[in-house]
């Protein structure tokens, strides 16, 4: 087990205790109706993987060792990410999330008994979780205004913060929009990969790796080149992070994802955009953006293989992580021990299958 492994399972059971108990206050509540959905809010508020939270805490241990001071700055930024799944359940018209129903199919079966208007029960349960989500994204801002209120980094803190909600907005807004623009040919072939890259930048680059990261190390009062440091490094492992994910997302049998669902959503991945400039292009889309079966999901694997997208994808992603851990490995103001830890974490998300 290397380094971060070890750092990332003590710091996991630190902040589930955290959020515990947060969540037990959270649906502390006279009104029975919003009683009731703050429950499903702190239902779905536990069980994640606290990788974001965790690293909160390691871009302020970066700079200070008094490790408890971020607790609530991590627990803020989970209860963001929780809040912006709501928002992408909807989106997605997903029905599971952390093993647990989500917030608008929850709704939906709830009071399925006192009607039988499918498309009334539908808009009730989006209405409810487009209430409960922004509850969330709300209410973390409020947790890092009460927790560091006498903090003279507050107002840098709070900007950074609602910054990165707002490019995880915008990356998701690409999301949405960019496989419809596809699939009708509203964006030419090669611009693709431009728009792709800015939604892995986006959506996952900044609120997975780089965000965390860097409020952290802001509350422990970085200096701005060390902040640009940090955003050099984690916008490499950011985006190699979504490469990778979208390769598993169709080679990989331990995803947790309804096999080729990434297909039939049309989703946007420089598989997809390399196999788009290729000639290949029009024997993938009898099949892209449609529900297949089994011997269809294995002809678009080998479809991604025989254009070299998928070699494409693999060496991009592997040419990332390398780039990534040259620039750590340049970072003079990192102590080498915590140096260790980003460097474990770099290979921890390398290393994994699903």
């Amino acid at each position: 087990m290397n380094k971060f492994s070890e750092y990332y399972k003590s710091e996991k059971e630190v902040i589930n205790n955290k959020l515990k108990e947060f969540n037990k206050n959270l649906v502390k509540e006279d009104n029975p109706i919003i009683k009731e959905n703050l429950e499903l809010l702190a239902n779905l508020n536990s069980d994640g993987k606290l990788i974001r939270g965790t690293l909160v805490n390691l871009g302020y241990y970066l700079l200070k060792d008094d490790k408890d001071y971020s607790n609530s700055l991590s627990l803020a930024y989970e209860l963001f990410q929780t809040a912006i799944l709501v928002h992408d359940d909807i989106i997605d018209n997903d029905s599971k999330r952390r093993g647990k129903d989500t917030i608008h199919y929850a709704t939906y079966n709830k009071y399925k008994k006192y009607s039988d208007n499918a498309g009334e029960l539908k808009s009730l349960g989006n209405s409810v979780a487009l209430c409960m989500g922004d509850y969330g994204l709300y209410l973390a801002s409020n947790i890092i205004i009460k927790a560091y209120s006498n903090d003279k980094n507050l107002s840098k803190l709070l900007t950074y913060f609602n910054d990165t909600v707002l490019k995880t907005i915008k990356g998701e807004l690409l999301d949405v929009v960019l496989p419809f623009s596809s699939r009708h040919q509203l964006v030419a072939d090669n611009k693709l990969e431009d728009n792709i890259m800015n939604i892995y930048k986006l959506k996952t680059a900044y609120y997975t790796i780089i965000g965390p990261l860097s409020v952290g190390m802001i509350l422990a009062d970085s200096s701005e080149k060390k902040l640009e440091d940090i955003t050099n490094f984690g916008k490499l492992v950011g985006i190699a992070f979504q490469i990778q994910d979208d390769i598993l997302g169709i080679y990989s049998e331990s995803m947790g994802k309804v096999n080729g669902s990434d297909i039939k959503e049309f989703k946007q991945t420089i598989l997809y955009s390399y196999t788009c400039n290729s000639k290949y292009k029009n024997e993938l889309l009898k099949y892209y953006g449609k529900t297949l079966t089994s011997e269809n999901i294995t002809q678009v694997k080998n479809i991604f293989i025989d254009s070299g997208a998928y070699k494409y994808a693999n060496d991009t992603m592997n040419k990332m992580y390398d780039e990534s851990l040259n620039i750590l490995d340049n970072i003079e103001w990192i102590e080498d021990d915590k140096k260790e830890l980003l460097r474990g974490f770099v290979e921890y998300l390398r290393s994994r299958n699903k």
